[in-house]
C-alpha cells in the first residue's frame, strides 16, 4: 500500500480544506486507499479529522508533527532561513518522511518555493539534474500536454531546459505516451524567434532530441492542437502561462454557467481539468506533488491520486535513466564539465 504524506498547513484556505480533502478521500468507496501521513500540529490534526468522522489512530493512518509552515508571503531568503533554523516546518517534515522511508510521496498546497527548497535540501537532486522543474498536465484539444517548468526554476538556463525536456519526455512515457515529442514555448514557431534563452535552447534541443523535437510552439498551442506532448519553458514564463489559463478557464465556466439553466456540466469541466490536480516536481529522488495554494477539496483529493500515480509509474526511476549522460550543473545553471 502506498504511503502518502500530506501537508495540513500552508494553503490559502487554511488546514480545514485539507482536512475536508483527507476525509473525502478516506470515505470514498474502494479498498485501494493509500495510507496517509498527515503533517501538521498533532492535536490540531486529530481534532480536525475527528470532527469529520476520521479517527486517524484507529484507522492506521499517521500524524507527523509539524508546528509551523512557511508563510505564502515569505521571500526565498526567508524561506531558506526558516527551513535551516527550524526542524518542525511542515514542508521539511514531509520531505524528511520521504527521505527516511516513512512515506513514499509528499503533497503540499503551501508555499511552492518552500516545498522545492525542502525537497532539494532533504532529498538532493538526481545525477545530472540542475534546478528541479515543476510539471503540470494541461488539458489540450488533442490530449494532455506536459508543461515543464511552471514555477520551480524562474531563472533557468538553456542547460536547465534541456534537462526539463529529458524529464518531461520520461514523465509523458510514464503517463502512457508511447513516443512523446517535445517543443519549446516561445513567441512564434519560426526558427530564430525569441530572446537569448529561447534561441540557445532551440539549438540545443535540436542537437540532443532531433527525432523528438518539433521546434518552438506558441501559447495558444498549449491548450489547442499542440504539436508537442511535452513543452519546456523557464519557470517564470511557465507560471504566468498556467495562471493565465486558470483565469481564462474559470471565466469561461462562469460565463457558461450564466447562459445555461444547469451550470453543472460547465463546472464539471473545471473540476476535471488535469492541471488543477497538482504539479509534479521532476529532478529529485522522491515523489513530490505541489498543489495550487487556492486548491479546493476535490483538487487536493486529485493531488493524492496524482501522487499514487507517480509511485505506480515508477517515475523517479524513469527520470534517473533519462538524465544519464547529462553533466552536473553549478549554482548558475551552467555545466560543471562537458
Amino acid at each position: 500500500m502506498p504511503r502518502v504524506a500530506i501537508d495540513l498547513l500552508g494553503g490559502d484556505a487554511g488546514p480545514e480544506v485539507v482536512a475536508d480533502a483527507i476525509a473525502s478521500y478516506l470515505d470514498a468507496p474502494g479498498d485501494d486507499r493509500a495510507e496517509l501521513c498527515v503533517v501538521g500540529p498533532a492535536e490540531r490534526a486529530r481534532e480536525l479529522l475527528g470532527a469529520r468522522g476520521i479517527d486517524l489512530d484507529a484507522t492506521g493512518h499517521r500524524v507527523l508533527h509539524a508546528q509551523v509552515c512557511v508563510p505564502m508571503t515569505a521571500t526565498s531568503h526567508d524561506t531558506l532561513a526558516l527551513l535551516r533554523e527550524r526542524e518542525d516546518v511542515s514542508s521539511a517534515v514531509g520531505i524528511g518522511a520521504v527521505r527516511d522511508g516513512i512515506a513514499d510521496a509528499f503533497i503540499s498546497i503551501g508555499h511552492t518555493g518552500a516545498t522545492v527548497a525542502a525537497s532539494v535540501l532533504g532529498l538532493g537532486r538526481l545525477p545530472g539534474m540542475g534546478r528541479p522543474g515543476l510539471a503540470v498536465e494541461l488539458p489540450s484539444a488533442r490530449g494532455p500536454v506536459v508543461l515543464v517548468d511552471c514555477g520551480a526554476a524562474p531563472f533557468a538556463t538553456e542547460h536547465d531546459l534541456m534537462r526539463f525536456a529529458a524529464c518531461g519526455l520520461a514523465y509523458a512515457q510514464a503517463r502512457g505516451v508511447a513516443d512523446p515529442t517535445v517543443g519549446l514555448l516561445s513567441i512564434g514557431s519560426e526558427r530564430g524567434k525569441g530572446d537569448r534563452l529561447r534561441k540557445a535552447t532551440d539549438v540545443a534541443l535540436e542537437e540532443r532530441f532531433a527525432d523528438q523535437y518539433v521546434g518552438a510552439v506558441e501559447g495558444h498551442d498549449l491548450v489547442g492542437q499542440s504539436p508537442a506532448d511535452v513543452v519546456v519553458v523557464d519557470g517564470f514564463t511557465g507560471n504566468v502561462a498556467v495562471k493565465s489559463m486558470e483565469g481564462a478557464l474559470r471565466w469561461s465556466v462562469a460565463a457558461m454557467s450564466k447562459v445555461y439553466d444547469d451550470p453543472e456540466p460547465a463546472q464539471g469541466v473545471l473540476r476535471t481539468s488535469h492541471f488543477l490536480s497538482g504539479g509534479v516536481l521532476l529532478g529529485v529522488p522522491g515523489a513530490v506533488v505541489v498543489g495550487h495554494g487556492a486548491s479546493a477539496r476535490d483538487e487536493i483529493v486529485a493531488c493524492i491520486h496524482r501522487a499514487v500515480q507517480l509511485l505506480d509509474g515508477a517515475v523517479v526511476d524513469r527520470l534517473r535513466r533519462s538524465l544519464a549522460g547529462f553533466a552536473s550543473l553549478d549554482a548558475r545553471g551552467e555545466p560543471e564539465s562537458e
